[in-house]
């Protein structure tokens, strides 16, 4: 059967309110206020969905988003740490600024799926995780509809891997929709970001 996930990313974090990057930071950066009502807003967006399923990353700005979501649809979350964020190695926390001095080469990962972030991961890893982890969701639950909790670039990553489509940075609790058939293996995008036609990591989400 074939499988709708809505999956969005969390909502404005203080970290994000100041133009400082996240990816695995150990510390756990929470949401905003505004990040609570843009996770509401989010749950009355996807109140007609359907949705039976919430999975989440368990980094703490998912996993809040997650949980105002699930309140308010009356749903229980599960966690997957294959939805986390890209893992920045020893860039996570750093500035964009801070970045470009101690790893002035760092952008070419943004370009290279197979290049990883030092100490980190690549998008290529990255893709390969969050597509698995929509693979056996649609294979271990029944239902047809389910929602994901992750991350910006995460998510722009997982688009490009499966569709070959660079797009732009995603809002905060900006919703994507595709669909999985398990049995037939195919992926289908519904409603999908706006298609960056020039590959500019700056617009990224770091």
């Amino acid at each position: 059967m074939k499988k709708h996930f809505y999956i969005f990313r969390h909502g404005q974090t203080i970290w994000n309110a100041e133009g400082r990057p996240q990816g695995q930071h150990p510390y756990p950066v929470p949401l905003t206020m505004t990040g609570r009502e843009q996770a509401a807003e989010l749950a009355a967006a996807l109140a007609d969905k359907k949705i039976k399923t919430l999975i989440s990353s368990d980094l703490l700005r998912a996993r809040q988003t997650a949980e105002i979501v699930a309140e308010k649809l009356g749903l229980k979350v599960e966690f997957d740490p294959r939805l986390r964020e890209v893992d920045y190695g020893e860039l996570n926390g750093m500035y964009t600024l801070e970045r470009e001095e101690k790893y002035p080469d760092f952008r070419e990962c943004y370009r290279d799926y197979d290049r990883r972030f030092p100490g980190g991961e690549s998008f290529g890893e990255v893709g390969e995780r969050m597509k698995n982890a929509i693979i056996d969701a649609a294979r271990k639950y029944h239902h047809r509809n389910l929602a994901l909790s992750t991350h910006g670039n995460a998510m722009a990553v997982l688009v490009n891997v499966l569709f070959s489509r660079r797009v732009y940075r995603l809002p905060n609790c900006d919703v994507m929709h595709l669909t999985y058939d398990a049995e037939k293996d195919v992926w289908e995008a519904v409603d999908l970001p706006p298609e960056q036609p020039v590959f500019e990591p700056a617009k990224l989400n770091y």
